[in-house]
Order: structure tokens, then C-alpha cells, then sequence
């Protein structure tokens, strides 16, 4: 829905989430409603009468005059794209670190432990808000071959840098289990390296649990970027994110956006946190779902 909804939509509503609509916007600057029909601002710019109109589903999202439904859309897979590549990226570096570190113990295990603990205690929001501050930040402009919206490969290189933590003292947990299981022990007498072991014998017994703690942490990326974004250090406009649909009507850490006489209709505001309520509830029912499931299929 999200994947294929904007560019279907913008076909049939004829413009897309960041297009401006002076019309849709009072002098007031409140916003239209939901199912408000709007001049089409193309007559508009060009001088015409305004006689075609659109359908803004939910309205107007605030003194620009966008599309508050296209933008709420675009906004999730925004959202999900930098929650998704954060999750996978701190699962990969969870189980490098986590499986490094139980599988050849010694001195190698004290030292990624400790890594793990310096990372689980570093304040990684202010890294966040010092770079996001920065205008000339070196990975916003590349999007993966448009992939990516821009600024999007920034969150995911810095909340999966510092949220791998987690994963890395499962991971290194539950090897610690298998590393002595007689499968382990067959491998090696049959001569396998310790990587096939790793990658073919154990790695395979933790992706339930990875799995399962995936969608968890996809979960809580998902709050955790709308906050930074929401604190203006995230995804910036004109780029949709559903933390900064939130800052386009209350401001952000980094800009205040003043109030004006007129109350702020409360749609704005309220669409984009249900719809991060309604996914970050759906993905932790998920998770939870999983992990009974592997628990459930471990005590057998």
C-alpha cells in the first residue's frame, strides 16, 4: 500500500504530495477539510480561470495547501524505508559482533563486549542532532539510485551504527549454546572451517529469534525516527516523514514555527500519530506473534 499507493494516487488525483494549492488554504491559512474539492493551482500558476478542481481525501495538511492523504502515504514509506534499512543494517553488525565474540571467546569476546557496552551507553540522539544541524551533512544527497528518499541513507547509517547492541548480546548468547552442540562437533570432525560452521550450522538456528526481534526493533525505529525527525534533525521538508508532518504544525528543536490566531485543525496532528500508533502496534503484535511461536518450537 504504501510502496505502490503515492504514484497510483498521484495518477488519479492528478498531483502529488508536495504540490502547493494557494486555494486550499483560507486567508486564515487554516487548511481545507477532508473531501474538500480544490481549483487546480496548474490554472492558477498559469493564469486561467481556476475551473478544473482535485479531491484532497483528508484535506490540507497546512499554509502550503498540500495534500494531507498523499502526503501521510508518502510519509510511511519514507518512515519504513529509513526503519527497515536501520533494522537490517544493526541485525547485521548484531550478529557479526554477537557471533565473533562467543564463538572464539578470550580476548576477543572481552573486547566486542566491551564495545557493546560503550555503544549501549553513548547519547547517539546528540550525534544525531549535531549532524542533522549541519546543512552539508555527506550522505543526504545520495539516495541509492532514488531508492532512498534524500537524507534517508543518513538515518539509516546512524541509527543502525548505535542500535546493534541488542542483537549482539542475543546473538552471542544463544551461540554460546550451540557452540558445544553435537552437530558443531561433527562439522569440525568432518574438517569445516569455522566460518561454514557459523554461516551454515548455528546462524541458521538464531533467525527465528532474529526474526522474531526484528520486528520489534522495526518497531522502535519507527518511533525513533519520526522523534528525530520531529526534533528537525531528521528528514527535512519538503521531503514527507511522519515526524515531520508532526514538526510542520508545531515547529521543531531547530525552528519554531509561530501559532497563528486561527486554531490549527487537529487533523494534521492526528492522522500522522495514528498512523504511527496503528504500525508500530501492528509490527510488535507481529514480533510477539513470532517470538511465542520460536519459543514455542524450541521447547519441543
Amino acid at each position: 500500500m504504501l510502496a505502490a499507493g503515492p504514484p497510483l494516487l498521484e495518477r488519479v488525483l492528478g498531483h502529488g504530495p508536495n504540490d502547493p494549492f494557494p486555494y486550499a488554504v483560507g486567508p486564515d491559512l487554516r487548511p481545507v477539510g477532508p473531501l474538500a474539492r480544490v481549483p487546480d493551482v496548474n490554472n492558477y500558476v498559469e493564469g486561467l480561470p481556476p475551473e478544473e478542481t482535485t479531491v484532497f481525501v483528508l484535506g490540507a495538511d497546512g499554509p502550503l495547501g498540500r495534500d494531507l492523504f498523499l502526503r501521510l502515504l508518502a510519509g510511511g514509506l519514507v518512515s519504513l524505508q529509513v526503519a527497515l534499512g536501520a533494522t537490517l543494517l544493526a541485525l547485521l553488525l548484531g550478529v557479526v559482533v554477537g557471533s565473533v565474540a562467543a564463538w572464539w571467546g578470550g580476548w576477543v569476546d572481552g573486547v566486542l563486549s566491551r564495545l557493546t557496552e560503550f555503544v549501549m551507553a553513548f547519547p547517539f540522539i546528540l550525534v544525531m542532532i549535531a549532524i542533522g544541524s549541519r546543512s552539508d551533512a555527506f550522505l543526504d544527497p545520495y539516495t541509492v539510485g532514488g531508492l532512498l528518499a534524500p537524507g534517508a541513507l543518513s538515518l539509516v547509517v546512524i541509527i543502525g551504527a548505535f542500535t546493534w547492541f541488542y542483537p549482539a548480546r542475543i546473538v552471542r548468547a544463544q551461540v554460546l549454546g550451540l557452540r558445544r552442540r553435537e552437530f558443531v562437533e561433527a562439522s569440525r570432525m568432518v574438517g569445516a572451517r569455522d566460518w561454514r560452521i557459523l554461516r551454515t550450522g548455528v546462524l541458521p538456528h538464531l533467525l527465528p529469534t532474529l526474526v522474531a526481534y526484528g520486528t520489534l526493533m522495526l518497531a522502535a525505529n519507527i518511533l525513533l525516527e519520526a522523534g528525530i525527525s520531529f526534533l528537525g534533525v531528521g528528514i527535512e521538508a519538503p521531503t514527507p516523514s511522519w515526524g515531520n508532518l508532526l514538526a510542520a504544525n508545531w515547529g521543531s528543536l531547530l525552528s519554531v514555527v509561530p501559532q497563528p490566531p486561527q486554531p490549527t485543525p487537529p487533523l494534521p496532528t492526528i492522522a500522522p500519530c495514528a498512523a504511527i500508533f496503528a504500525t508500530v502496534l501492528a509490527f510488535n503484535l507481529v514480533g510477539e506473534g513470532l517470538r511465542e511461536a520460536a519459543d514455542a518450537r524450541g521447547t519441543r
